[in-house]
Formats: structure tokens, C-alpha cells, sequence
């Protein structure tokens, strides 16, 4: 059960409305320090996103094994790594983001979170991405790319 108490097809729409503004709203309601950029960081990004409609247990993060948790850390740390070097590759960054998006770690909304974490990291590293957070997500798993999501004329160096 939703926190909301709505059905599911009303609850859809209502999280699409709310969580495209909070995504819209990032850079003044969630902040960013390099040193916190670790799978904790997601996980609280997460929840800024999606506790609004869903009780811990159904919008959290599904079961992980240790392995998937370490991959999912050692992928951040890449695009932490990538995203502080001179000149800065961001096709690299991209395919550290699709390799946590294939593990889906939460139990839904693992597109929007990974888009809004894109964005903070656009933002934090000054990569100069164009970022549509406003681009209609569908729900499968075979149409995500994140280069879906970012202007992809951007140069791989930063200005």
C-alpha cells in the first residue's frame, strides 16, 4: 500500500508530477559534497524522490548481494574518478551510470533516480551535459541508454 492510498494508476501519475518537479528542483533542496559520492548517497537520493509515495519497504532498494553492492560502489567511485580528470571522457562517465542502471537497485524508479544523480554530477563537475530530466521515462528495460537523457553533441572535454 502507497502512502497516498491511491490506486495504482492514479499513484503513477501523481509520483510522475511530483518526483519531474523535484528532479526540476534539485540543485536547491538536495546537496552534493564529492566526498559523500558513494551508494549511501544514491540511496538518500532515492528516498528524496520516491519516500513522499511509498512506505521503506517498497520503494527501497531490493535485495542486494554483497558482489552487486561492491560493483555498485566501485561504478561511483569510477564516475567520481573520471569526472575529476583533465580531460574529462564523458562517454566513460555514461557507461558507468548504464552499469548501475543494469544492476536496478531500487525497487522502482531506478531511471529517475540515476537521471537526477546524473544531473547533480553534470552540475558538481561542471560536464556541461544538457540533462532532460523531463524526458518521458517508459518502463522498460531494453530502452534505456543514458545518452538518452544528455545532449549528445556535448564535447567529451570540459570548457
Amino acid at each position: 500500500m502507497n502512502k497516498l492510498g491511491v490506486n495504482e494508476y492514479k499513484l503513477r501519475d501523481i509520483e510522475r508530477k511530483i518526483v519531474n518537479l523535484k528532479l526540476n528542483l534539485l540543485d536547491a533542496y538536495f546537496t552534493f559534497n564529492n566526498e559523500e559520492l558513494n551508494f549511501k548517497y544514491l540511496i538518500d537520493l532515492h528516498s528524496f524522490l520516491f519516500s513522499d509515495f511509498y512506505f521503506s519497504n517498497e520503494q527501497g532498494t531490493r535485495n542486494l548481494d554483497l558482489v552487486e553492492k561492491d560493483m555498485i560502489e566501485l561504478y561511483i567511485k569510477k564516475i567520481n574518478y573520471l569526472s575529476l580528470n583533465e580531460p574529462t571522457n564523458v562517454n566513460d562517465i555514461l557507461i558507468q551510470f548504464e552499469e548501475i542502471w543494469n544492476l536496478q537497485p531500487f525497487i522502482v524508479g531506478n531511471t529517475r533516480t540515476l537521471i537526477a544523480f546524473l544531473k547533480i554530477v553534470n552540475e558538481a563537475f561542471l560536464l556541461d551535459l544538457n540533462v532532460d530530466v523531463n524526458k518521458n521515462i517508459v518502463n522498460n528495460p531494453k530502452i534505456f541508454r543514458i545518452g538518452n537523457f544528455v545532449n549528445q553533441n556535448r564535447l567529451t572535454s570540459k570548457k
